[in-house]
């Protein structure tokens, strides 16, 4: 289950769709398998892609809300939308990706021996 407000869900998205679009580009430009084949491209997408995520969740989250007086109390209430993903703000996913993406690459070199 995929809990998300907004467009929380993005944050799942883009590096999906990222990963699928360079996977198709650069095997049909090269050699097929080519992207899977080498430890390098996954975590460069991830990369790549965290930092549209943290662009898109920056920009979406710091718009201003509209401010609600109630008339009986003269308190001011602002309401405003959040874009998150499992109550994490969409800006703060780029982090876990980023990562993700780095302990991806160091796995992936060889330097975590298991």
């Amino acid at each position: 289950m995929i809990v998300w407000k907004g467009w929380g869900i993005m944050a799942l998205l883009i590096p999906l769709v990222c990963s699928l679009l360079v996977e198709a580009v650069v095997d049909y430009t090269y050699v097929i398998d080519f992207y899977k084949s080498n430890d390098w491209a996954m975590p460069l997408v991830l990369a790549l892609s965290s930092i549209i995520v943290f662009s898109l969740g920056r920009t979406l989250n710091s718009r201003p809300g509209r401010i609600v007086i109630d008339i009986e109390t003269n308190e001011h209430i602002e309401l405003k939308k959040t874009h998150s993903m499992f109550w994490i703000p969409l800006q703060y996913w780029a982090v876990i990706i980023m990562a993700l993406s780095i302990w991806m690459y160091i796995e992936n070199i060889g330097l975590i021996h298991q």
